[in-house]
């Protein structure tokens, strides 16, 4: 492994373990540079834009130009990066997981949005691009300042693609919503952060930790207030519970493309945060560990629970997703909560096999919203028939939702569930399969309604050759890593001994 210095890196140094976020900020403006150019000579011309595929061709190359940068990087480990920086196993993780999730979600949106807004191709991949950059950034932040500014910016952006079909009023409605509720979270945790700043003088995450371990006991009844602030804006981005409630109206209401982006982009950045956080700035040994920890169980509990069992009166399928990827979060918060090199392995498992199963639920759910207009369930009824194959991909997807075994779902909650035993939180494991067998009625309505359900209309419903390659991709994915999980499992624990020493 490479070590670098922060304070002696050259200036090739630097931009080379900044390059995947120099390249998702390049291609963005490049987007835009092309966008502004091409559209007047476009109008002159009144040419026909639905055909026009160059703006997903674009953004492609830079989530894989991204991504090939983030790969080049492992192997290096370095430390201060302009002061708030860290590029380490656990970042680079993290990032080969947002961006490949982010590549899946500019494929998936080709058709969808050239139907919707053919004008505005470039606006949204760069807004997708944008989106991607924070996510990064968020990876790799030692310095509460920088995890704050790569908070907002990537609410910013959240909040502009759920709007992003301003003629329809659900869209408009749903981004209002998500505005108000985020700007109000992100207020109260600003306020936690600063009140971290006052109580320990820093905002570096490790000078934090090396202040409480010198004076743990006068300080811990005046921060505790800080980190429940803290926390609260990061459960809001991860979906849990009490601050769930922005996640099923802004699923329902954004652009079926963006609701698939929020189900796992914010998720995983967010899940990377609190993990650096809580265990740099206040790892196992302190006191002030047990609260967080105590914190997180009572969140993790009601969050799979609640999600679940919401999820059951669900009819509409893209807020079924909503309720079902919060009970996601609530199974996560447990491996958090392990606090343990496997828990943080079980963490990073979890969400490669989550962004894999759950971007391929939203391939299928955007294949059949293209063709019939709805995301009713009831209306899925029949595509067994009518689409067979397209029915087989949702199928495989959702089993892998809940976790049934030869899928990913099935390594992610098996490998979590073994850590929650190692660390004696037997009863949470408990609380989880409950929730596991709950999980199974709700995926049982969309697949009853697929295969056992006479369809109404027996026309043949087809899949794009894009919306076709996404899914494949996912669903392979899927199999892949339930049946041959080493090589996953492998690459996520490189990334735990860097909290945990394990």
């Amino acid at each position: 492994m490479i070590f670098f210095e922060g304070s002696t890196l050259t200036l090739a140094q630097t931009l080379w373990l900044l390059a995947p976020e120099i390249v998702l900020l390049a291609t963005g403006l490049l987007l835009l540079a092309l966008h502004a150019l091409r559209s007047r000579q476009e109008q002159e011309q009144d040419q026909d834009q639905e055909n026009e595929r160059w703006p997903v061709y674009v953004a492609l190359g830079g989530f894989v130009a991204a991504l090939g940068a983030a790969v080049s990087l492992w192997g290096c480990n370095t430390q201060g990066l302009l002061a708030a920086f860290s590029c380490d196993p656990f970042a680079l993780t993290s990032k080969i997981v947002a961006l490949g999730g982010m590549g899946i979600v500019a494929l998936m949106s080709d058709d969808y949005i050239r139907a919707r807004r053919p004008r505005r191709q470039a606006e949204f991949y760069a807004l997708l691009l944008f989106c991607s950059l924070p996510m990064c950034l968020m990876a790799s932040a030692t310095d509460l300042i920088l995890i704050f500014l790569a908070f907002e910016f990537l609410n910013i952006t959240s909040y502009i693609l759920t709007g992003y079909l301003r003629d329809d009023v659900r869209s408009v409605e749903a981004a209002i919503k998500y505005f108000l509720y985020g700007s109000t979270l992100s207020v109260v945790m600003l306020f936690g952060v600063s009140w971290f700043y006052g109580l320990t003088g820093a905002t570096d995450l490790r000078t934090i930790a090396a202040v409480l371990i010198d004076a743990e006991n006068v300080l811990r009844p005046t921060l505790l207030p800080a980190l429940i602030f803290v926390l609260v804006g990061l459960a809001y981005r991860v979906g849990a519970v009490p601050f769930h409630q922005w996640a099923p109206d802004a699923y329902e209401g954004a652009p079926t493309p963006v609701a698939a982006f929020l189900s796992v982009g914010p998720k995983v950045a967010g899940f990377t945060v609190i993990l650096r956080l809580l265990l740099t700035a206040l790892p196992v040994d302190l006191v002030l560990a047990l609260d967080w920890r105590t914190l997180l169980i009572a969140i993790s509990v009601l969050t799979m629970t609640l999600g679940n069992l919401v999820a059951l009166w669900q009819d509409n399928i893209k807020r079924l997703l909503a309720y079902a990827s919060i009970a996601q979060t609530g199974y996560i918060l447990i491996g958090v909560v392990i606090a343990s090199p496997r828990g943080v392995t079980a963490v990073l498992l979890y969400l490669i096999t989550y962004v894999a199963t759950n971007l391929g639920v939203f391939a299928a759910v955007i294949a059949f919203s293209n063709q019939t207009g709805s995301d009713e369930i009831e209306d899925y009824a029949g595509l067994g028939k009518r689409a067979p194959l397209l029915a087989m991909g949702l199928f495989i997807c959702l089993l892998s939702l809940v976790g049934i075994p030869l899928t990913a779902g099935f390594v992610g909650k098996g490998y979590l569930f073994l850590a929650a035993i190692e660390e004696g939180l037997l009863w949470m494991l408990v609380i989880g399969a409950v929730n596991h067998v709950i999980s199974l009625a709700y995926c049982w309505k969309v697949i009853r309604a697929m295969y056992l359900v006479p369809a109404q209309e027996e026309e043949p419903i087809s899949t794009s050759p894009m919306l076709a390659v996404s899914l494949g991709i996912t669903v392979a994915g899927v199999l892949f890593i339930g049946v041959f999980p080493g090589p996953f499992i492998a690459l996520v624990q490189a990334a735990a001994p860097l909290f945990l020493g394990g």
